[in-house]
């Protein structure tokens, strides 16, 4: 039987009456116990296996982060369905690639993303759209035997953003999820089960369940820029008393801090600056905010305090991603780039793709991260992106040291991104404020041998849809 689905069984019958979830809904807060969540599971599962659904099948999901998600996602684990959670603010074109890939049987959307059929030319060969809306609870349908799943079966897949390479869908097994969110649980500080955790990274919804966790949904698009209607939607759950925080820097960046009984944060998905990590810390000043360095490929690599990654940046210009996490094992391998091997690796992607993968003389399995630094001391250095780097007489600068430097050194620039192409030197800066481009210039000449570059000011440096700090650098090539 399934590890994952076991412990999802388990975990619902000791806690029974601890709630599970808490969340907005027809406009009041709702709350669900762990045994609401067992017994919701099951109602789903049954009701997919009423309407023909059978293992091995697979479905798509095209649905707002909700607990209701939640629960179609662990009954169609239970009943061995594979599952494609695809990000309701994916384009069309990978919509319509995911869709064209993965070939589904069923897709689930909601009342918000039931357009979905425009996008699909061979609608017609799904079996049926769910609208997870128009779902009801049906606990007096027939009750449907589950067949035993196994951990190899395919659990979950998911569409990486693209925003510095081609867009993959990794694929994960029951075991590859187990070991992942058992990675991120063997990783965090508590071990009480007293925790309520506010997460906006939906795939920690199911590491709280694990642990036995309250998870406070907020349900809300951070990819909006009215930070007021961001805060109104959180002043809801202003009187719950929230400890612990696991989101994206964008969260903390946009938000307020609300939270009088919070302890700990966990973020991760983007490469901070000084100017952001100072943002965040000071506004959060008396609560302990560890920042995560992860992949797609393996979720959890490292981790530091923020205090200490604000004060090595202003010590040394360097971007330190700290420690390697229990679990996971690093090396460098040629040109600099970040090497992780885990239990958690994931190893298969939808189309085959093992150009980042290479096996060591013990059969080991490293991923190639697509960045590049160094590990000195049982510490992990960020460079920066292992495809982006300024050539300068056949020396590599990466684009993270420059930038970081420029941010550190320069106060009235909030973000910057630098690239090179066509053996063209392009900075783009972010800023309102007057610049002293002459200063600027000979930073440049002095501590890089920039000698020509071209300077360009931009209002907003554009980042990816999903992590909302992290450099969009194709974007910014298309604009030069």
């Amino acid at each position: 039987m399934s590890k994952i689905v076991n412990v999802f069984n388990k975990i619902c019958n000791q806690e029974k009456n601890r709630i599970s979830f808490i969340y907005y809904e027809k406009g009041k807060l709702q709350t669900k116990t762990f045994i609401d969540l067992k017994n919701d599971t099951d109602n789903i599962a049954n009701y997919l296996l009423n309407l023909g659904v059978k293992r091995n099948d697979k479905i798509l999901t095209f649905a707002n982060s909700s607990y209701h998600l939640c629960v179609f996602m662990l009954a169609s684990l239970k009943i061995g369905v594979s599952i494609m959670y695809v990000d309701i603010l994916a384009k069309q074109d990978r919509l319509k690639n995911a869709f064209d890939d993965y070939k589904p049987d069923y897709v689930l959307v909601s009342n918000k993303t039931k357009l979905i059929k425009i996008f699909f030319k061979e609608i017609n060969k799904i079996k049926k759209v769910i609208n997870i809306d128009n779902v009801i609870y049906n606990k007096n349908l027939n009750n449907r035997k589950v067949e035993e799943i196994n951990d190899n079966d395919v659990a979950l897949l998911t569409m990486t953003t693209g925003s510095t390479g081609k867009p993959k869908i990794a694929i994960r097994t029951h075991q590859n999820l187990y070991e992942q969110l058992k990675l991120v649980n063997d990783n965090i500080d508590s071990k009480s089960n007293d925790e309520i955790v506010l997460t906006t990274s939906y795939i920690y919804v199911f590491a709280n369940i694990m642990n036995g966790y309250t998870t406070v949904l907020p349900q809300i698009n951070l990819s909006l820029n009215n930070k007021f209607l961001l805060n109104q939607k959180l002043l809801r759950f202003k009187n719950i008393p929230i400890t612990m925080i696991i989101t994206s820097p964008d969260f903390c960046l946009k938000t307020n801090n609300i939270y009088n009984n919070l302890k700990k944060i966990y973020f991760g998905g983007a490469i901070l600056n000084i100017n952001e990590a100072k943002i965040i810390q000071e506004k959060y000043s008396n609560v302990n905010i560890e920042y995560i360095y992860g992949a797609t490929e393996c979720n959890l690599i490292s981790k530091i305090n923020l205090r200490k990654y604000i004060n090595h940046l202003k010590a040394e210009n360097k971007c330190v991603l700290g420690q390697v996490v229990k679990g996971v094992e690093i090396k460098i391998g040629p040109n600099n780039e970040i090497l992780v091997s885990s239990k958690a690796l994931l190893e298969n992607y939808l189309i085959k793709d093992t150009t980042n993968k290479m096996i060591d003389e013990n059969e080991k399995i490293w991923h190639n991260t697509g960045d590049t630094g160094y590990y000195e001391n049982g510490i992990l250095y960020y460079y920066g992106r292992s495809k982006y780097f300024i050539s300068i007489d056949k020396s590599k600068i990466f684009s993270n040291q420059l930038e970081q430097n420029i941010t550190n050194n320069f106060n009235n620039i909030n973000k910057c991104a630098v690239l090179q192409k066509n053996n063209n030197v392009y900075l783009f800066i972010e800023t309102r404020k007057k610049i002293d481009y002459n200063n600027l210039l000979s930073f440049l000449k002095d501590n890089y041998k920039i000698y020509k570059v071209k300077i360009i000011k931009i209002r907003k440096i554009p980042c990816d849809i999903k992590h909302h700090t992290k450099i969009n650098y194709n974007k910014l090539i298309e604009r030069i």
